[in-house]
């Protein structure tokens, strides 16, 4: 089975994941907005799917838009996943 392990990024509203997906992609980093897992609590439905590598540069941007959000690490084997907040 493959296994497939990336970062989410859990923010407080839609706007929020929106704005920082295009100042994201605009940094050419590797996002994509998908719906929070049902293991991670979040105010709004989506969240942000970003590669671990570039976890420092998404931090700085969240820091840098004076944005809170809690991240987390999550490991997909087939339709298992495990959630890890960081």
């Amino acid at each position: 089975m493959k296994t497939e392990t990336f970062g989410l990024l859990a923010l407080e509203s839609t706007n929020v994941v929106m704005k920082l997906e295009k100042e994201l992609l605009e940094k050419n980093l590797r996002v994509r907005v998908i719906p929070v897992p049902k293991e991670v609590t979040a105010n709004c439905g989506l969240s942000i799917k970003f590669s671990l590598e570039e976890a420092d540069l998404v931090r700085s941007c969240v820091e840098g838009n004076q944005v809170t959000g809690d991240y987390y690490k999550v490991t997909k084997t087939g339709l298992k996943k495990q959630v890890e907040k960081l």
